[in-house]
């Protein structure tokens, strides 16, 4: 899931990418951040859970924004979790947002820490540093046969890919308005030979909430509905029915 709303990843997401011969398995977990709510440090417990899973760690930071708190908390986790064959590299993110003095300051801030293999400098919106951080981290990956197909890369069931769609396509259409706490379920999956039947359920703790994700006469529904079926139908390459309904729970039912 992609989208402009902070902390809209909510549970580890692994895809895959093949570079020459390197296969570079990525889990992207929920970010790191301090709260109180039970959600959000279960969250965060799954992001750190995932760490002995992996051969390289690559942390990624807002930088243009402060967050010392979770910073610290990050590396003193890492110091403690890490094993001696792991490697951590570090990514600046959003270098589009500031100043080349700024981001060169933070790079030798963060080399005095000596826990990161390297740091890049990345934008992930104009794929800056993209290119080098991958070629250069690829040789550190173990030499092994691929595990995985080229064709191969959705790792979640397809019930909750449809429903990751659609949840995405709210948050980039009210994502200020519409709170975490917003779920999407897709209920039923009818399959023909020439398309699909989607039924899915929105489910919000709030009257307000369900309004406006219906919107004047159900146009903002629609137009999420719309968005959704054709990024569905694109991956599917077949025709697609898609048939939201917006229910009211409680916060803790949802």
């Amino acid at each position: 899931m992609v989208s402009r709303k902070q902390q809209s990843t909510t549970f580890n997401q692994k895809a895959v990418i093949n570079i020459s011969e390197a296969e570079f398995i990525f889990s992207d977990t929920p970010g790191i951040f301090a709260s109180t709510k039970r959600i959000s440090n279960k969250m965060t417990n799954s992001a750190f859970s995932e760490i002995d899973q992996v051969n390289l760690i690559f942390l990624v930071i807002d930088i243009s924004k402060k967050n010392e708190i979770e910073f610290k908390k990050i590396i003193e986790t890492l110091k403690n979790k890490i094993k001696k064959n792991q490697k951590i590299f570090l990514l600046l993110n959003k270098i589009d947002k500031v100043k080349k003095n700024a981001v060169l300051k933070k790079i030798d801030k963060f080399k005095n820490l000596d826990l990161f293999e390297s740091i890049f400098p990345i934008s992930a919106l104009s794929n800056a540093g993209i290119e080098n951080l991958l070629n250069f981290t690829k040789n550190y990956l173990p030499k092994r046969k691929n595990r995985y197909s080229i064709k191969k890369r959705l790792f979640i069931k397809k019930e909750l890919f449809y429903s990751e769609v659609t949840r995405e396509k709210i948050y980039d259409i009210v994502h200020k308005e519409i709170p975490y706490q917003c779920k999407v379920l897709t209920e039923k999956v009818i399959k023909s030979k020439d398309s699909v039947k989607i039924y899915q359920m929105i489910k919000v703790s709030k009257k307000s909430h369900k309004n406006i994700l219906i919107g004047k006469n159900g146009s903002t529904l629609k137009e999420i509905g719309t968005l959704a079926r054709k990024e569905i139908s694109n991956y599917e390459n077949r025709k697609i029915h898609l048939f939201l309904f917006v229910k009211l729970f409680s916060e803790k039912n949802i």
